[in-house]
């Protein structure tokens, strides 16, 4: 990573591309900060197949307006672009439109910010249409506030980091069309949120625990071995970006839906949280998130806190949360497990790859449900079969006995299904009295 030295020789083939970063720190910046966000954004870079070769940082008040930068350090910059034959400078901060197109002036090649390169992975990984359509909606309100005055069209622009998607359609798009083509994405996305609600509703009897946390930090793998599903589990960010929905136990009563959703990063652009947000109806819905933390991660701390804040935004701050400190057989220091645990209630140091951490993680999710279920035994008579089936699908049965007046149950279940089949309505059970139909 960026930390071991501030540049590499120029060693690589011609075909990939040779990426300089730039990092600005600010006030209220601290040096460790930046060097961990250049970190991560090399990593971004990575994820497309670009190579690092180097990294500037300046500090600085405040941005300048004209180029982020300051103007001896935009020449110190192009002339390292030009001794390692660099064909991108990647930002570490957002850009304007009038900061790119002087900083491309002033550099003499492409310049690209984190946000157009989230922006690509997230056109790389969308696999179905609703994904395809959010990370569509999210380029074009990026790069409609990037149209200048020697900008009529989008010309068809070359493959590479920054131009993916989007770019490498035959657009010709002013900022009408582009407005027209957002309001159409939007109706497109507002009926698949209305498909998703609809789905939704099927599982309204469900328990849902969704699976939340920083990206990479291996919630993919968490749920593979949750469930008897298959989730692409890959050592890149934002590998999963579509929301999956498995069941953990079939023989689990209630059963338990669980939700892997796209990771949270720093400085995640707000266009895209805003795009997502349909997809991360999954995150409202539940019952339970299971916040899943790269234990391994040096940042764990702040990654935490990145993905509190983005809950928040999103009007998920306030549901119960467990933590789940993944990676615990890549942590060196033996005493970090316990002392996570200790300090934090509620929490679990596993190893997704430890089939005995994963049970000790599914039987903590029956027992954090346990505590809302209730104990109650009632009669149904055998002419209410639907009753009966209900009760099988969403409770315990811990007990059944057939008696002449009908089947008597002794169940745990969820107060809030027992109210909805009404069985806290009827009276407890005795053994002299008749059962009656709901």
């Amino acid at each position: 990573m960026i930390s071991h030295s501030k540049f590499n020789g120029p060693t690589l083939p011609d075909e990939v591309e040779h990426v300089l970063m730039v990092g600005v720190q600010l006030k209220a910046d601290t040096e460790e900060d930046v060097e961990a966000s250049l970190e991560e954004l090399e990593r971004l870079i990575d994820t497309l197949g670009g190579r690092v070769v180097g990294h500037f940082i300046q500090r600085r008040e405040t941005p300048s307006p004209a180029m982020y930068i300051g103007k001896g350090k935009a020449a110190e910059i192009a002339a390292k672009v030009k001794e390692l034959d660099c064909s991108i400078v990647a930002f570490d901060n957002e850009l304007s439109g009038g900061q790119q197109k002087n900083l491309e002036k002033e550099l003499g090649c492409r310049v690209v910010d984190r946000t157009g390169i989230i922006l690509d992975i997230f056109s790389k990984h969308a696999r179905t249409k609703e994904s395809k359509r959010q990370v569509e909606m999210a380029q074009l309100e990026y790069l409609s506030s990037r149209l200048t005055g020697r900008w009529t069209h989008f010309e068809r622009q070359k493959g590479g980091i920054g131009l993916r998607g989007i770019g490498e359609k035959q657009i010709e798009l002013d900022r009408r069309q582009i407005r027209l083509r957002i309001t159409r994405l939007k109706q497109e996305l507002e009926h698949s949120s209305r498909e998703r609600a609809v789905q939704s509703l099927h599982r309204d009897r469900f328990l849902r625990v969704a699976i939340v946390g920083y990206t990479n930090a291996g919630k993919s793998t968490v749920m593979n071995n949750l469930t008897t599903g298959e989730v692409l589990v890959d050592d890149k960010l934002f590998a999963t970006l579509d929301s999956t929905v498995r069941i953990i136990d079939p023989k689990t009563r209630p059963p338990i839906l669980l939700s892997d959703t796209v990771g949270f990063i720093k400085k995640l652009p707000h266009g895209l949280v805003a795009s997502f947000r349909s997809t991360l109806r999954e995150v409202l819905d539940a019952d339970l998130l299971l916040h899943v933390v790269d234990t391994s991660s040096q940042n764990y701390n702040d990654q935490i806190e990145v993905t509190k804040s983005v809950l928040e935004d999103i009007g998920a701050g306030d549901k119960p949360m467990m933590l789940v400190f993944n990676k615990a057989d890549l942590v060196k220091e033996f005493y970090l497990p316990k002392l996570l645990e200790r300090s934090h209630v509620d929490s679990l140091v596993v190893s997704a790859n430890r089939p005995e951490d994963m049970k000790r993680l599914r039987d903590t999710l029956y027992e954090f449900f346990e505590r809302d279920m209730l104990e109650l035994e009632v009669m149904v008579s055998y002419q209410d079969t639907w009753l009966q089936s209900q009760i099988h699908e969403f409770s315990k049965v811990l007990e059944k006995q057939y008696l002449e007046e009908g089947a008597r149950f002794k169940i745990r279940i969820m107060r809030a299904d027992a109210n909805w089949l009404r069985l806290l309505d009827r009276p407890r059970f005795q053994p002299e009295a008749k059962g009656d139909n709901l």
